[in-house]
């Protein structure tokens, strides 16, 4: 964390409220991948991008120095997750990144947050498929997403109808993008982590 952050206007956020019912109930966030906690490695890569990170979610024992915990207010969705870092940032966007990525690249991160001004939300889309949970979010995003929760609609990809969403292509993405936007679903999938 760094007061010449290189994005004054974003804050990060880890969606860690998840119930991590493919990974047998176990708590995602604290899974180790090359000795290293997965929300801790997520962590790393946010602080020296952003002034300020925030873990949304009811998770005090995720706390360190500069990272902080906020309850969500519609707990249970990764929808809620999102909403609460976003009423809780102080910046126009917020940056989203699950716990449970362990491989998030700064420069992928970047190619994201270049399109911020350009749309509510900037979502990558790949072969693989939709990456909500990799993205930026304008604060305009707010009252759709309350809208939502409030009737029960829990899928963000139902919220790109909604705000102005820009998708970025694989081929504008750099670097590793497979790796930066692997994610840990499954026992089987934590074994065959590299460090």
């Amino acid at each position: 964390m760094s007061a010449s952050s290189p994005f004054p206007d974003v804050t990060g956020v880890i969606l860690a409220g998840g119930r991590s019912r493919r990974m047998g109930g176990a708590d995602k966030a604290r899974l180790e991948v090359g000795g290293r906690r997965l929300v801790d490695r997520v962590a790393d890569v946010l602080q020296r991008l952003f002034d300020r990170v925030l873990i949304a979610g009811d998770r005090p024992e995720l706390v360190r120095p500069g990272l902080s915990c906020v309850p969500d207010v519609f707990p249970g969705s990764a929808l809620g997750g999102l909403h609460t870092g976003l009423a809780a940032a102080d910046t126009p966007y917020v940056f989203v990144a699950a716990c449970d990525m362990p491989y998030i690249d700064a420069e992928v991160i970047r190619a994201v947050l270049r399109q911020r001004r350009c749309c509510d939300a900037v979502v990558p889309r790949t072969p693989l498929g939709v990456e909500p949970l990799f993205a930026a979010y304008s604060r305009s995003c707010l009252p759709a997403m309350e809208q939502m929760l409030r009737s029960g609609d829990y899928r963000i990809k139902n919220l790109f109808t909604q705000v102005q969403t820009c998708f970025l292509a694989a081929e504008q993405l750099p670097g590793d993008w497979r790796r930066t936007l692997l994610n840990i679903n499954t026992p089987d999938q934590l074994r065959d982590m590299d460090p």
